[in-house]
This record gives C-alpha cells, sequence and structure tokens, in this order.
C-alpha cells in the first residue's frame, strides 16, 4: 500500500497525470546525497518510505486509472533499462489503462451488486418472515376480531330475542339506548283466562302442566302477532296482549279480529274453553319497576276494564267494553250484554262479539232491492269454494285487518263474478273467452301488498299526491311478491294492468275487459265499505254515482262501469251521473 502523495504512484495518483522517468537511479542517488547532507548539518531527515516496484528500476511509467473522471487505480510499469519508454509506450500503456479501467470498474460494480443481491436476498427473506409473522399476527387477530364481534351479535340477538318477550319490538331500540320515556296513548288491550284450568291441572306433574300452557301460549303469541299485537304478559293460564302501542294506530278492530282467530284456533287444538276481554282508551305505557328488572307495561283504566271484561265473559265468547264496542260495531256481528257490575268501577255496557258481518246481510254494500241482491249468496259461495282450494294458506282476515277492509277481497271478487255473468248473459262482447278463475283469483289478490307495507301509510287520512303515488306504487310491488311467495305469478302482468288502469284513472288508453270488470267492483267496494282513514262510507246511490262521475268514465264510454251501476242499484232509484257543464265563456 502507498499512501497518497508519496512515490511515483502517489504522485500520478494525486495529480490525475501520467508520469514517466528515465533515470531513476540517478535521482534516487541524488535524493540520498541530499539526504546525507541534511543530517550532516544536523537536521531531521523523516524515514525513507518503501514503495512497491521493481528492485533497482531506472525507468518508470505510470498512469491514472479512471473512469469517467472517477479515479480507481494507477497503473505502473518499471524497467532495469535507464530511459527505456518513449512516446508510443505512453500511447500503448494509455490503451491498456482504459481496458484495464472498465475491467476493473465492472468487477468492483459486479461485486458491488452481488453483494447488494445478497443483502436484498438476506432483506427478501427478513421481510417474508415478517410478512408471514404478520399475516398469521393479523389472521389471528382477524379471527379473534371476528370471534368477538359474533360473540357481540349472538349477545346482542339474545337480549333482542329477550327483550322482543319483553316488549313490542319498535321500543326495542330505544329500551337498548335507554331513551324509552313514558307516555300516554290510546290503544287496545286484550286479556285472556282459560276456563277451569286449575281443576283441569290437578294432579298432574309441573313439567306436564307447562307443557300444556307453553302450547297454549304459542297458539295465542302467533295469532295475536299476526294482527300486529304483542304479549305484553303471561300470568298463570291467563295473558295479556297489547294493541297499538308503541305505535297508537287504530287497532280495535283488529284486536277484536285476533281474538275471534284465537278462539277458532283453540277451539280445535285445546282442551278448555277460554274467555277474552277487550278493551280501548287512554293508557301509559314505559318501563315499569326496578332498574335491573324494568319490563315494559302499561298502566290506565281502560287496562282495568278490559280485564273486568274477560272476568264478565262467558266460556269461548270475547267481551267488549264500550269503548271497544263504538270503534268495531261497523265491522262485527254483536250481541248486547246491557250494563254489568264491574267491580271497582260502576256498571258498564258490555257487548258480546259473535263474529265478522256475513257480505250478505251487509246492507252498507248491497241493498235488497237491487238486481245482484238475489245472486249474492250463489256469487259468494262460488268466491269462497275457490279459497278454499286455491287460498288455504292465506289469512285474509288478518291482512284485511291492516286497514280494517274486512271482506273487501272476498266482496271484490263476488261483485266482479256477478257482473262477468251479467254481462255474459247479455252478450257482451269478449265475455266468452274470460276465464272466471281467472278473475275471481285477481279479485281476491289484488292488494295483498299491504300486509308489507306500513299501517300508518295504509290509514293516512291526508295523503298527498306524492305520497299516494309512492304507497300505489310500493303496494302493487308488494302484491307481486305476495304472487310468487304463493306460486301465483302469472297473475302478475293483469294485477299491473289493473294499477295502472286505477292510477291514470282509466285516462292513459283502453283497458281489457278483465281490468275494468275487477276496477268496476273494486272502486264500488272501496267507496261503500268504512274505513279508519275515511270515516263513514259512502251511501250505495252516491257511490255509484261517483264511480261513473269519476274520470274513467269521463275519459271515454264505459259500458262495464254502466253495467255494474244497473246491477246494484235500488230499486226504483234513479242515478244522477251527468256532469253539471262548466261555462268557458261567461
Amino acid at each position: 500500500n502507498v499512501r497518497f502523495g508519496e512515490g511515483t504512484v502517489s504522485v500520478v495518483a494525486r495529480r490525475r497525470r501520467m508520469v514517466r522517468f528515465g533515470n531513476l537511479g540517478a535521482q534516487l542517488g541524488y535524493m540520498s546525497a541530499v539526504r546525507s547532507a541534511m543530517a550532516a548539518a544536523g537536521n531531521q531527515v523523516g524515514q525513507i518510505i518503501g514503495v512497491p516496484g521493481l528492485p533497482g528500476a531506472q525507468s518508470q511509467l505510470a498512469i491514472p486509472l479512471a473512469v469517467k473522471d472517477r479515479l480507481i487505480g494507477v497503473l505502473a510499469v518499471e524497467s532495469a533499462t535507464p530511459d527505456a519508454f518513449n512516446e508510443l509506450d505512453e500511447l500503448l500503456l494509455s490503451i491498456v489503462a482504459n481496458q484495464v479501467a472498465a475491467a476493473l470498474d465492472n468487477a468492483r460494480l459486479h461485486r458491488a451488486e452481488t453483494e447488494r443481491a445478497k443483502a436484498l436476498d438476506a432483506a427478501n427473506r427478513a421481510l417474508s418472515h415478517l410478512n408471514e409473522t404478520l399475516e398469521a399476527r393479523v389472521k389471528e387477530r382477524t379471527e379473534a376480531v371476528s370471534r368477538a364481534l359474533a360473540d357481540a351479535e349472538r349477545q346482542k340477538a339474545l337480549r333482542e330475542n329477550l327483550l322482543q318477550r319483553m316488549a313490542p319490538p319498535e321500543v326495542i331500540p330505544l329500551m337498548l339506548e335507554e331513551r324509552l320515556l313514558a307516555k300516554k296513548l290510546t290503544a287496545t288491550t286484550m286479556f285472556t283466562d282459560l276456563v277451569d284450568f286449575t281443576r283441569f291441572s290437578a294432579g298432574m306433574e309441573p313439567d306436564e302442566i307447562f307443557s300444556h300452557l307453553n302450547h297454549y301460549f304459542a297458539i295465542a303469541g302467533e295469532v295475536i302477532a299476526r294482527y300486529r299485537g304483542h304479549v305484553n304478559k303471561t300470568s298463570g293460564d291467563g295473558l295479556m296482549a297489547l294493541f297499538g302501542v308503541p305505535s297508537e294506530t287504530k287497532t280495535a278492530a283488529a284486536a277484536a279480529a285476533a281474538a275471534l282467530d284465537l278462539q277458532a284456533e283453540l277451539s280445535g287444538r285445546f282442551p278448555l274453553a277460554m274467555r277474552i276481554g277487550i278493551g280501548t282508551g287512554t293508557i301509559t305505557a314505559g318501563l315499569l319497576g326496578p332498574r335491573n328488572k324494568s319490563l315494559y307495561d302499561v298502566l290506565g283504566e281502560a287496562v282495568n276494564l278490559a280485564s273486568r271484561m274477560e272476568e264478565i265473559s262467558p266460556p269461548g265468547g270475547i267481551t267488549a267494553a264500550p269503548a271497544t264496542h263504538e270503534r268495531i260495531r261497523l265491522y262485527f256481528e254483536i250481541e248486547a250484554l246491557g250494563a254489568q257490575p264491574i267491580k271497582g268501577l260502576p256498571p258498564q255496557q258490555c257487548y258480546l262479539v259473535k263474529g265478522l258481518r256475513p257480505i250478505a246481510t251487509d246492507n252498507r254494500r248491497l241493498d235488497s232491492s237491487s238486481a245482484m241482491a238475489g245472486r249474492l249468496v250463489e256469487l259468494i259461495a262460488a268466491v269462497e269454494a275457490l279459497k278454499a282450494s286455491d287460498f288455504e294458506v292465506v289469512n285474509f282476515r288478518s291482512i284485511q285487518a291492516r286497514d280494517v277492509a274486512f271482506h273487501h277481497n272476498e266482496a271484490v271478487a263476488a261483485l266482479a263474478l256477478g257482473l262477468l255473468r251479467h254481462l255474459k248473459s247479455a252478450g257482451h262482447a269478449g265475455t266468452d273467452r274470460l276465464d272466471e278463475t281467472l278473475l275471481i283469483r285477481l279479485a281476491l289478490v289484488h292488494d295483498f301488498g299491504k300486509c308489507r307495507v306500513e299501517n300508518t301509510r295504509l290509514n293516512n287520512a291526508s295523503p298527498s299526491a306524492t305520497e299516494r303515488d309512492a304507497l300505489r306504487r310500493d303496494l302493487e310491488a308488494a302484491t307481486l311478491e305476495s304472487l310468487l311467495q304463493l306460486g301465483m305469478a302469472e297473475l302478475g302482468a293483469a294485477l299491473s294492468r289493473l294499477y295502472v288502469f286505477e292510477r291514470t284513472r282509466g285516462t292513459d288508453g283502453d283497458a281489457d275487459l278483465l281490468t275494468e270488470i275487477v276496477a268496476a267492483a273494486d272502486i264500488y267496494d272501496a267507496l261503500t265499505a268504512p274505513k279508519l282513514y275515511k270515516g263513514k262510507s259512502w251511501l250505495i246511490p252516491g257511490a255509484l254515482e261517483e264511480l261513473l262521475r269519476m274520470p274513467y268514465c269521463v275519459a271515454k264510454p264505459r259500458p262495464v262501469f254502466h253495467a255494474f251501476a244497473e246491477l246494484m242499484r235500488p230499486k226504483d232509484t234513479q242515478l244522477a251521473t251527468g256532469k253539471t257543464k262548466r261555462a268557458v265563456i261567461d
């Protein structure tokens, strides 16, 4: 090794220029004499530094090895002969030096690249190991988080399941967030009790008693939920159910219909009779009890009165309080029981709910003097026969209870069938190709979708045009979905035509015969049957006149609608169907 700046090689490296010496011996001798003279004069001289090379060399040629102005070494040649090198040697050495420099640089780069590759491989191995470790940790963490989330979901489901046993589903989110406040609302309360259960269960083992009760409660809970009610609590062999809590919808009729279904279901599946009491009025609802055991409950005189109605109800009967009777009397056959003594309260007028009013005896829909009246029993029998064969899995009563349109589907089907047969007998064009079964099916299912629509939307008394269109659109979509569920998708096209006709009120082109027949019966029954959202029903003459004044009959002649009006018109009644002309120039 030669330190930078010492010796010929070092001088070339420092100056980056070629150096050629022709008489190194004379120069070294001169330097030696100088050193001796300096030493004799008492001057301090440095140590002689040995440099690599040929011993006794007389000539030397050295050239820097550089690549792109970067010094990588020095190439030197020596000779024992003085002045051994000339300009040609310099040229040759320069060529050799460039090649050597390039070779050395490439070798260094190769070595550096090899070392870098080794370092990169080592880094990749370390990174791969780190990734594997990280992936394993992430996987382990993910699995742990997934297990925790699944456990949290299970816990949430368990809490909600428990809460659903104690409160209506609408209030559960508020209960979980501790935001449920007590409030007053108008609702219907139902109490039930099994007659002579104590005697019936005497001598039974506890598990047998509970088996019977749970079987009964399962039946009751299913029926009550079908009518959007909620089993609030059980007490021995009785239960308490709420309707209209907390949404405060008008559900007295739904509670009465649920009670009828409950008595019918229980009569064939349980060995004991049951008493049911129903009361409607203002109650207070909220969480009641210690903080760690509070339950959603209701209080109020209407609750107490409903309990008293159950106590005085005959076995197998349904007794309604006065406020409930006032809300359901238009829809149900009711027997007045007179004033009854009530524990803790003044005597109350009580009413026994016997069943829904039959279509044949419902004079709101049909006048006994009309041409249709004599055919109605036969028509209803045909509709009920098809219902029994094709719709045994459908509970029409619970669907109709959503907007208290009891018997609406059956009435539309019977009236449409009567109209079709009348048109056939009159030789109306196209009626010979119209299938009665198709007509009855369409009439029965035309509004099935309301079982999937919120009660508040169905019973909105004054919807905007936008809300009405949205409701009709959602009702059609939900009804089509119900048809798929029933395996009756083939009715979809006819149903859509009916909805287009009613949405446009007959102003959008021609309608087929099936659509006009079902629409006439549907519109008429909607006018004459009382509903929650429109109060009292129309009288029959007024409903028929309104039907013929609607845009359906103004946009173009509707002989089907006029034929329907003639069939339904009370005898000796003239219908005023003309619209008053409005002056356009005055």
